[in-house]
């Protein structure tokens, strides 16, 4: 395809069948660019109903292929059900089976949604990809920068801190500077037939209403590992039916009542003990270690010590906090004021105002 004689660049748009992901596609279209839809296909969902599905019902294979016949543009299913499954899936279960609480959105964006799909669009010659994240990706002197997109309640530059930085350099997010419901008024304007669809659950790893944990056990056969919950003098108050199913704060789930609001403290992997306590202050901590740290701004990998916000999960608040480098990619960090519930397994995200410094695994 050439426009005025010079050829049109190819860009590979990753559509869930939303309508985030189909704007971002329309709006790298409308600039010019030869965009073909790509929808990956991570579990099997043949014979799953609607009111189960999570991430490929026939609902959104409609909505998608709807949305690039508006467009006018090609589309293809990728299947990446092995990858998503060694990657992200086997990955999960061996964290949750050490009392860990993983976060498998952000390992299917460094793994699959950027890395397998760039890979894709490299073997179709295309330049990069699009995404509907809220996000933004910039280039500058010093290199790619991640940072927080304009809206604030839907800013997603969290689950991208570990995405390495030469697979944002071919990362297009035009969703960076709008609100959704800016979003949504394009997608009106354009006709999209899926412009007043539901926001999703960002639930494509099992089925709605399943423990995600437990789901991931039977399927690779896991061990339960059934112990005990003690109290904070260390004695037994109850028993559980595997750790798998706890994470650090949680205040359901424990199969009995304790005539008292209580809260998982800790998790004890070598004894399979889960620690329960009523004092909710008790979950606070000043603390932490990240280890695998991915750098975005390379300057703050060459500090021995630097200020920053951190933010310990995807709806906590960023927190002022001193952040000492141990060796290449390990840090220790120790906020300014108490953070409730650092869960390890969980990401921390490292942030130069609204700039991305990094991303890593809490430990």
């Amino acid at each position: 395809m050439k426009t005025n004689g010079k050829k049109t660049k190819k860009l590979v748009a990753a559509m869930s069948g939303g309508v985030d992901s189909s704007v971002a596609a329309a709006i790298m279209l409308k600039q010019g660019y030869d965009v073909v839809g790509v929808t990956l296909k991570f579990i099997e969902c043949d014979g799953i109903s609607e009111k189960k599905k999570s991430c490929c019902g026939t609902d959104d294979k409609r909505q998608v292929l709807g949305v690039c016949e508006k467009l006018g543009i090609q589309h293809h299913f990728l299947d990446m059900r092995e990858l998503f499954e060694e990657k992200v899936l086997k990955i999960c279960w061996e964290e949750y089976s050490r009392g860990r609480t993983p976060n498998p959105c952000v390992l299917c964006n460094r793994h699959i949604k950027f890395r397998a799909l760039l890979e894709y669009a490299s073997s179709i010659g295309a330049e990069g990809i699009v995404t509907g994240h809220y996000a933004k990706i910039a280039a500058t002197p010093q290199g790619v920068e991640l940072s927080r997109g304009a809206d604030s309640i839907k800013d997603q530059s969290y689950f991208l801190s570990l995405v390495r930085r030469e697979d944002l350099s071919r990362t297009f997010t035009p969703l960076d500077s709008m609100e959704k419901s800016e979003v949504r008024s394009v997608a009106r304007e354009l006709g999209l037939p899926n412009a007043e669809k539901k926001e999703s659950q960002d639930a494509c790893v099992g089925l709605l209403g399943e423990n995600f944990a437990e789901t991931l056990r039977i399927r690779f056969g896991g061990e339960a590992r059934p112990g005990n919950f003690i109290d904070e003098h260390g004695l037994k108050i109850g028993e559980h039916e595997g750790i798998h199913n706890f994470t650090i704060g949680q205040r359901r789930g424990f199969g009995r009542g304790f005539g008292k609001p209580m809260f998982v403290k800790g998790i004890n992997p070598e004894t399979s003990e889960v620690s329960l306590g009523a004092d909710e202050k008790e979950l606070f901590s000043r603390k932490l270690s990240v280890s695998g740290i991915n750098w975005l701004l390379g300057d703050f990998s060459k500090k021995l010590s630097f200020e920053a916000l951190v933010q310990i999960r995807y709806r906590s608040r960023p927190a002022k906090a001193l952040v000492r480098l141990i060796g290449e990619n390990n840090a220790s960090v120790e906020f300014d004021e108490p953070q409730r519930a650092i869960t390890p397994g969980q990401t921390a995200v490292l942030y130069d105002g609204k700039k991305v410094i990094a991303g890593g695994t809490i430990e």
